[in-house]
């Protein structure tokens, strides 16, 4: 089991991260892929304004804001593009707390046997809650 992040972008108003996974008979554990704290101006929060996605068949990926009882974003299977711009991007309710960063978790992958899973995940996000920095959605 393999899980690679690639900070492809981190800009003042916005960061793009690249997941790659791989998986053989066991499930990815919960395991930060964002950490905010590490990206430039160290944003409290984040909007995620689209992700893109391609995940092995038989295999669910489950995005979740970190906090005390982490909140599920989204569940993501199979392939496409989920866009959030319309309304200012998906904002973290994660409550109690939150920490900022976005993890991950699969399921399906236990069941795959010897046989590799893989999957994709790029994530276009906001910065938001930065001091001094007030941002239009």
């Amino acid at each position: 089991m393999t899980i690679a992040t690639q900070i492809i972008m981190d800009g003042t108003r916005n960061a793009v991260v690249k997941i790659v996974g791989t998986l053989t008979a066991a499930d990815q554990p919960q395991t930060t892929i964002v950490n905010a704290s590490a990206l430039a101006f160290a944003p409290p929060l984040l909007n995620i304004m689209h992700v893109d996605y391609s995940i092995s068949d038989g295999l669910e990926v489950q995005l979740l804001w970190n906090a005390t009882s982490d909140v599920l974003i989204m569940p993501l299977a199979g392939r496409g593009r989920m866009s959030f711009v319309d309304f200012g991007g998906l904002p973290n309710n994660a409550g109690a707390g939150v920490t900022g960063n976005i993890d991950l978790q699969t399921t399906g992958g236990a069941a795959s046997g010897s046989v590799q899973l893989i999957y994709t995940i790029i994530l276009e996000m906001t910065k938001k809650g930065l001091p001094g920095y007030k941002f239009q959605s």
